[in-house]
């Protein structure tokens, strides 16, 4: 009954020292008679997340009066029945005060505590060492001594950037500058994971294109790394008794496969992406200088249906300027969009005719796609009263409108797919090394040789429109998964079939 009795202790994590020592301290001369059903113990389980089942969860107060109840009356009945055959009672009342656990010494530990000690004594948690001494690394002074070290360094630290912010000259600025600097690095230096982290924040902010998506991957990966790191840092206090034991690889594992997936960028891709940035700025305000000149000319036109005599030539003459500066600024706009490595070809130039009671209106419709060779592809649609004014609209969109596709073994896509715009349904299998197109409309198979695919079966059932087959191809292109997505998805390792 003690052991038992000790066995639940350590499992409620019990520190009232008369219940301790009524419990314990108990040793029956016979073997006790199955006082409680086996299912009172049932709560004999130090997995946190039971707690959560209230219902399931037995009152410990109860359960140990009980305990209590039950030997108080074996030993009355023990102690009547010596009574009645004339036997001495000396030896029980000896029994029920010998220390037979050694543990009095801890109860006597207890009872002299102080009751306003705010340490949690219940808060019990299992250990590996021998040592009966705690430690005081997490104890309450210590916790206090830190936390007012942090909060004089956290003033020291907005003392500086006060006088930093006053600061007169450029020289006392330069000073304080790198004063608070050697400050963050000695006091207040972050994690290199999270310096990592800040610096490709802000590339992100200026990246656009491939290089945008690149630097959202890293980003995603490497947050979901440094969870991983802190949820199973053992020399987290935060974690102590909560850390699961799940079939998982190691923090340090993690952190080697995900620095063998990083490649680092070369120094001439980032000087393209800062060339892009300023290009795109440039670009939109040349869009609204055109935007505000068409508005202009439109209102002259309509006032020169009106207007004759001197007034009229002096009204064409007005827009023969207009016309030349919109020309020099379209010229300028055009100018930045042609793309060093890109190559652009026409899928399809439309005619459509609308009558009307003053004749018949001619417009045209283009269709252009883009790419560089090496997973980056776009296309555009434009309209225009000509041909070649359609197709130059659509020139211009076309390097707004990029996409990066990720390319398997820089020959193929990863898996099959399929997708359906509208009314067409398109097939994508990957095909060998060397196999060719096999594409079964030219759209596709321009699309695809501009984005860098050099070996990929393709077909198309159903409507064989070219805007619709372009769009179906995009969307199918963008929604290809490759082996890298599948990791991180569900978490498993992806490896070739042939090494399986």
């Amino acid at each position: 009954m003690a052991a038992a009795a000790a066995a639940f202790l350590r499992s409620k994590r019990i520190t009232n020292p008369y219940i301790v020592r009524r419990l314990v301290l108990h040793k029956p001369s016979k073997p006790p008679l199955q006082l409680i059903p086996a299912r009172h113990f049932s709560f004999v389980n130090t997995n946190r997340d039971n707690k959560k089942d209230s219902s399931s969860e037995i009152d410990g107060d109860a359960v140990i009066r009980g305990l209590l109840a039950e030997l108080e009356r074996e030993r009355r009945l023990e102690r009547e029945d010596r009574q009645k055959r004339g036997l001495d009672t000396a030896d029980l009342d000896r029994e029920a005060e010998e220390d037979y656990l050694g543990i009095t010494p801890l109860i006597e530990k207890l009872e002299k505590r102080k009751p306003d000690d705010p340490r949690d004594y219940d808060d019990w948690e299992p250990t590996d060492t021998d040592s009966d001494e705690e430690d005081e690394r997490w104890s309450p002074q210590e916790n206090k001594r830190r936390m007012a070290e942090f909060v004089k360094k956290w003033e020291r630290h907005k003392e500086l950037l006060d006088t930093f912010a006053k600061a007169e000259t450029l020289d006392e600025a330069h000073k304080l500058m790198t004063q608070i600097d050697r400050f963050e690095q000695r006091h207040l230096k972050l994690p290199l994971e999270y310096r990592v982290i800040g610096d490709m924040m802000n590339r992100l902010k200026e990246a656009t294109g491939k290089d945008r998506f690149i630097l959202l991957q890293k980003l995603n990966r490497a947050m979901r790394l440094m969870d991983t790191k802190e949820a199973y840092d053992p020399n987290n206090p935060s974690n102590f008794g909560i850390i699961q034991r799940e079939d998982v690889d190691s923090p340090d594992q993690v952190t080697d496969n995900a620095g063998e997936n990083e490649r680092i960028e070369g120094a001439g891709e980032e000087e393209d992406e800062e060339d892009f940035s300023e290009t795109k700025e440039r670009d939109d305000v040349l869009v609204g200088k055109i935007n505000a000149l068409e508005k202009k000319l439109t209102e002259k036109l309509e006032l020169l249906d009106h207007t004759f005599g001197k007034k009229g030539r002096v009204l064409e003459e007005e827009i023969r300027v207009l016309l030349e500066e919109r020309n020099s600024l379209s010229e300028q706009k055009r100018m930045p969009l042609y793309r060093k490595g890109f190559d652009v070809k026409l899928i399809d130039v439309n005619r459509t005719t609308k009558v009307t009671k003053g004749g018949q209106l001619v417009s045209y419709t283009a269709l252009l796609a883009t790419g560089n060779y090496h997973g980056v592809v776009g296309f555009a649609r434009a309209k225009g009263p000509s041909a070649n004014v359609a197709i130059q609209r659509a020139y211009e969109k076309c390097f707004q409108n990029l996409h990066y596709v990720e390319r398997y073994e820089d020959h193929t896509i990863a898996h099959a797919i399929h997708t359906k715009y509208e009314k067409t349904k398109l097939y994508l299998w990957p095909g060998p090394m060397r196999s060719g197109m096999s594409a079964s409309g030219r759209t596709v198979e321009t699309i695809l040789y501009l984005a860098g695919f050099s070996n990929v079966k393709t077909k198309i059932i159903g409507s064989r429109n070219p805007l619709n087959v372009v769009k179906a191809l995009f969307k199918a292109l963008n929604a290809i998964e490759t082996p890298k997505d599948v990791q991180d998805k569900f978490g498993r390792t992806v490896v070739e079939t042939y090494l399986l």
